[in-house]
């Protein structure tokens, strides 16, 4: 069986973290938008030759390289570091994360990165 492509399964991800949003299950909308930032980034990482060998550090620095080269607009590494951090902190530790913001401001940002990766370059 072959993985599944990396943008179909952002995209499903996110649509998963919007619906625990609006049911406010912050524990499933973090974890969901973590996996679909995350998926986004190998996505495009995939596109510009960057290897990100299943490591959540080489994903969010792989973010970083691709806003540093032009790839993307905007850095989305510190999200994805945020992200990743939150879902230790509530997966992991049982405490409440911090998110730098508003959930729905996330969800926004990792919909933003999703549109990025869906986008035939």
């Amino acid at each position: 069986m072959s993985p599944k492509d990396k943008r179909r399964l952002a995209r499903e991800h996110l649509d998963d973290a919007e619906t625990a949003a609006s049911e406010d299950r912050l524990k499933d909308a973090v974890n969901a938008l973590f996996y679909s930032a995350e998926a986004a980034v190998v996505a495009l990482a995939e596109r510009n030759s960057i290897d990100t060998r299943r490591q959540h550090q080489l994903k969010a620095d792989a973010a970083s390289e691709m806003h540093r080269t032009g790839a993307l607009g905007r850095d989305y590494g510190p999200l994805l570091r945020t992200l990743n951090q939150a879902r230790k902190d509530i997966w992991y530790e049982g405490d409440d994360p911090e998110l730098g913001g508003d959930l729905d401001d996330l969800v926004n940002d990792v919909a933003e990165l999703v549109a990025a990766a869906e986008t035939d370059q």
